[in-house]
């Protein structure tokens, strides 16, 4: 009786750090997903935007899946998921300019749904430009490269 303590010192430690890895696995590959389907869907979103023949109705899904995926990152970098991550340090360390990005990116999925309500493909084109510019510029501050 008088291991119990000593081996539930030892052991809740293990389970705790064992815990906390499985939260930063999660917390990756739940954004690592949310990337790769923006990338798909903004794509998507480029290709039905026509001034004379947009498909509005897919044009809504599509800004809504995306500002979904906007919502999922910005809970998805939490503190200690780094390791074994593409994100470079500073998303963590000097975090401002990494969420002003994410900020302007999810401003331009948001115009692209106001775009889709308003029917304005040049609204929504502009909407998609700021989103991939935001992109751009997010990967040249904080994707490490291996």
């Amino acid at each position: 009786m008088k291991y119990i303590p000593l081996l539930l010192s030892l052991l809740i430690p293990s389970l705790v750090q064992a815990h906390s890895q499985a939260v930063e696995e999660a917390a990756i590959e739940a954004r690592q997903n949310a990337f790769t389907e923006i990338e798909i869907q903004l794509e998507q979103t480029e290709q039905i935007i026509d001034e004379d023949n947009t498909d509005w109705e897919n044009l809504e899904s599509l800004s809504k899946a995306l500002q979904k995926h906007s919502q999922t990152l910005a809970v998805s970098f939490p503190i200690g998921s780094l390791e074994n991550s593409r994100a470079n340090a500073d998303v963590w360390s000097k975090p401002e300019k990494f969420n002003m990005l994410m900020q302007q990116m999810d401003a331009g999925f948001q115009q692209i749904y106001q775009a889709s309500q308003e029917k304005d493909a040049i609204l929504a084109e502009q909407g998609v430009e700021q989103a991939n510019d935001t992109c751009r510029a997010c990967h040249r501050s904080y994707r490490s490269r291996f």
